[in-house]
């Protein structure tokens, strides 16, 4: 029904399902989750992927949208209880656990996924090519869109610190995997990347 009602309205995407692990309560958005279990998660995760896009992927037809899990990777593990902070999380737990959901979307034919607005084990998200290239784009083969979350590439300048301008911080998220920005205040993204393409 959401993908009949949402492609009925022109709009032919959308920004779920959510597959971050409800793990920490102190999480303000851990009601978005389905279940802290991998299993369960990665179960209802696929499902609701099949219903916004339909089997096909390759054809999605005029009653259903692209689906967008998200946030890519351990969001809701924010060991401040704060939204869009820090995460440590070890790799066998972030390969075993917060991993299997989106890996079952991405069997089932999910066109998009969302990046995680923070940063895990000291890494922003947004510029980190393990988590962006090898495991989600190489590992799994998959060749679906990353998009960025709110504004999150000039973060990784103004609030990650980890570039010296937002070109840079472009560059970066670019480089990882990321190929998409939603950025809603600043029509600079293509301007700068085509500068930077352009440099080399």
């Amino acid at each position: 029904m959401t993908a009949y009602e949402v492609r009925a309205s022109n709009i032919p995407w959308t920004y779920s399902p959510t597959l971050d692990l409800g793990r920490k309560h102190s999480w303000p958005r851990v009601w978005e989750s389905f279940s802290e279990d991998a299993f369960l998660s990665a179960e209802l995760g696929r499902e609701m992927v099949l219903g916004y896009q339909g089997t096909d992927p390759n054809n999605i037809d005029k009653y259903h949208i692209a689906a967008c899990p998200k946030h890519f990777l351990a969001y809701g593990m924010t060991n401040s209880g704060q939204d869009r902070t820090p995460a440590y999380v070890s790799i066998a737990e972030l390969k075993e656990k917060h991993f299997a959901p989106f890996k079952a979307a991405v069997v089932a034919g999910a066109l998009s996924i969302m990046v995680n607005s923070a940063s895990v084990n000291g890494i922003p998200t947004h510029a980190d090519h393990e988590l962006l290239t090898v495991w989600l784009k190489e590992g799994i083969g998959w060749d679906g869109v990353i998009v960025s979350d709110w504004s999150d590439v000039p973060n990784l300048y103004s609030r990650e610190r980890i570039a010296e301008d937002y070109k840079e911080a472009i560059v970066a998220a670019v480089n990882a995997g990321m190929d998409m920005a939603m950025i809603p205040y600043d029509l600079r993204f293509c301007t700068y990347l085509i500068e930077a393409v352009n440099e080399g």
